[in-house]
């Protein structure tokens, strides 16, 4: 039986969110930690990382190979608008105590609830290549010892 292991990374501001994994485009469980390991038939599989969020998800072809450790790591396209979001949360935080002057304070309003907009539109046209899964392999330490 070959191994796969299924590895997320996740920048800082990222929210810890568990995500369904499909092989065949059968599930196989929901990942909740940072890394899975899945014993399986050397072979060709449709490997597809889904979101709780029903419409948002990736596929990719991998190929598992027998005497080597295959992995599958994925991440989302969502780095820079994590940071963006973050900023403005605290702006929208520090928007209680303190008012931004006249014309700076619709500039703000106009900006962020613009840059919500395209951050949903974004979303729509990249829900089924939400992920990017870069996969490889390895000959592990443990697998030559194993083959003596």
């Amino acid at each position: 039986m070959a191994l796969l292991k299924i590895i997320q990374k996740r920048s800082k501001f990222a929210l810890r969110i568990p995500h369904k994994i499909c092989i065949n485009r059968q599930l196989l469980g929901i990942m909740q930690t940072p890394e899975v390991q899945i014993q399986m038939p050397a072979g060709h599989y449709e490997l597809t990382i889904q979101s709780m969020i029903p419409f948002i998800s990736a596929s990719q072809m991998i190929h598992v190979q027998e005497g080597v450790v295959n992995y599958a790591e994925f991440h989302d396209r969502e780095k820079w608008w994590d940071y963006l979001f973050v900023i403005d949360i605290v702006l929208w935080f520090a928007d209680f105590f303190f008012s931004l002057p006249h014309p700076w304070g619709l500039v703000y309003k106009i900006f962020t609830n613009g840059y919500f907009v395209i951050w949903i539109l974004y979303e729509i046209l990249i829900r089924k290549k939400y992920f990017i899964i870069n996969t490889y392999s390895k000959v592990s330490d443990i697998t030559k010892e194993d083959d003596r």
